[in-house]
């Protein structure tokens, strides 16, 4: 009786603890915070120095996270026809408790992943599948450098936690694609105007030169009226890669609404210049269901100037380019 109240009582404290590494992982939105979560949690959890969590990626192989012995590494492993990780998805391995004599038996070879010669090798291996949305996204392991360490019972809890880490991984991935739905453009995956408003404002208050560029496309309506709005929406998507081909190093992109887009261009407004140019110059090598000309108004950033007076110094270059049908005015701001 003695043991069963002394049993009863240690499953309720591990329980508890289940409890707790749940909730911590269920306070995070971010994948990448999460998973840092999880590994610290496991690791707590389990008594154990290395835990493993390796994903499927989609074209083969696995992307690996380890934490251990307090040192955390990302690695990608190659797919292989007989490993460790490939037999816990097969249901031909989840537990052992000496590993070494496990891999001679089966004359099975492993790789050890984030080597390192000052820590020593795994003895103990358990490995569960973690599941997302229904799919099998990959492995979750505990490992120890210790024989015998774990028992059916810390297995049991790994499923557990497995399922919760699944959950966890479904909602920050929904949290992640909302909050991206939010924030950029559905047709150019460019950012919204509502970044650009956030974005512009904070580069007002951003120490050194910035620059801000404006353009549309010359007589977008008609493209539309001659060829028709899908080739108008192939016509834009083509632009939000000219432009992100542009701010691929430096700057952001965005799309305002329409045929309209913004650009912010760290740096003097002579450079910014400078890129613009280059990228309207490339814009004639690309194949386009029909080409766009392009108006650029471009503004140097003043500071303790209002986000609208910025722009409006802008979109009057723009609309002055328009009139003349140039892709931009030459010269230093007026």
């Amino acid at each position: 009786m003695t043991f069963s109240t002394t049993d009863a009582q240690r499953q309720i404290a591990r329980y508890r603890s289940l409890v707790q590494v749940t909730a911590a992982l269920a306070r995070h939105v971010r994948t990448e915070e999460l998973l840092r979560t999880m590994h610290v949690q496991v690791q707590a959890l389990f008594a154990s120095p290395v835990t493993l969590l390796a994903r499927l990626t989609p074209g083969g192989g696995w992307t690996c996270q380890t934490l251990e012995s307090h040192h955390a590494f990302e690695q990608w492993l190659g797919p292989r026809e007989d490993g460790l990780l490939e037999r816990v998805l097969a249901g031909r391995l989840r537990l052992e408790n000496n590993l070494p004599e496990y891999l001679a038996r089966e004359r099975l070879t492993v790789v050890r992943v984030h080597y390192r010669a000052d820590l020593p090798h795994t003895l103990s291996w358990m490995g569960v599948p973690l599941h997302v949305s229904g799919e099998v996204a990959g492995v979750l392991s505990v490992q120890s450098y210790e024989l015998n360490a774990f028992t059916p019972e810390d297995l049991e809890f790994l499923d557990l936690l497995a399922v919760h880490l699944g959950i966890a991984l479904e909602n920050a991935a929904l949290h992640e694609r909302l909050a991206l739905e939010a924030s950029t453009d559905p047709l150019t995956g460019l950012l919204n105007r509502r970044q650009f408003t956030l974005r512009a404002e904070a580069a007002l208050r951003a120490p050194g030169p910035q620059a801000l560029a404006v353009l549309d496309v010359q007589d977008f309506k008609a493209i539309n009226d001659e060829w028709g709005h899908g080739v108008g929406d192939a016509v834009l998507r083509g632009v939000a890669d000219v432009l992100l081909d542009l701010t691929a190093t430096r700057g952001e992109a965005f799309r305002l609404g329409g045929d309209e887009f913004a650009l912010l261009l760290p740096g003097p407004l002579a450079e910014a210049t400078a890129r613009v140019r280059d990228a309207l110059a490339g814009v004639a090598g690309r194949v386009w269901p029909v080409a766009p000309f392009l108006n650029v108004g471009l503004a140097a950033a003043d500071r303790g100037e209002a986000l609208s007076e910025w722009v409006r110094r802008a979109d009057s270059r723009m609309y002055a380019a328009k009139r003349r049908r140039l892709h931009l005015l030459e010269g230093e701001e007026t």
